[in-house]
């Protein structure tokens, strides 16, 4: 596909908006992208992210990057992903998480990132049914986890000792669920 305004160059950037119910959408090559925007043809250019040309390298990095937590100042550890192999520099570069993998390997840098844009790190969308009924016993275990602490901490041995009865059940059950 051939850029709208120069007719010329292969179109990289492909630019949506909408305001006040006025659609307006180009594909742009990334020279005429970079023209529009110091025009302020361009408004939010964060939809390009995934096809920035060269002339948008460093605002992604040093801009946007450090809106969404992950700037040229975020630390890099050493890391790999054993599934996928992607490294958190890679995923910082790209604005993508490689596999589902990398949530678990990658989850003490992608939390500030997650939590800012979802607003939480827990999965809060649809389920389906398959493991809903794990959900909530997960669930149930971790509340039940929680409410034995606080039993401890206030010296309620008794209450305690009957959660951490009902806590050994449900773990008891998952291990044979788990088995079968």
């Amino acid at each position: 596909m051939l850029c709208e305004k120069c007719k010329k160059r292969t179109a990289t950037v492909f630019y949506n908006e909408n305001l006040n119910g006025k659609v307006r959408s180009y594909s742009l090559c990334g020279e005429c992208a970079a023209k529009l925007h110091e025009k302020g043809d361009i408004g939010d250019i964060t939809s390009m992210l995934g096809s920035f040309a060269d002339p948008f390298c460093d605002l992604h990095e040093n801009l946007f990057g450090g809106f969404f937590g992950m700037g040229p100042h975020t630390a890099v550890s050493g890391k790999k992903c054993p599934d996928c192999s992607s490294t958190f520099a890679r995923i910082r570069g790209s604005g993508r998480v490689g596999c589902p993998t990398c949530y678990r390997v990658f989850a003490e840098e992608l939390a500030p990132t997650l939590h800012t844009v979802h607003g939480t790190t827990t999965h809060t969308g649809a389920v389906p049914a398959r493991h809903r009924a794990r959900r909530a016993k997960a669930e149930r275990l971790k509340l039940l986890k929680r409410q034995m602490q606080e039993a401890i901490a206030k010296e309620d041995f008794e209450v305690a000792a009957t959660l951490r009865d009902e806590i050994k059940s449900l773990e008891d059950n998952k291990r044979k669920e788990s088995e079968a």
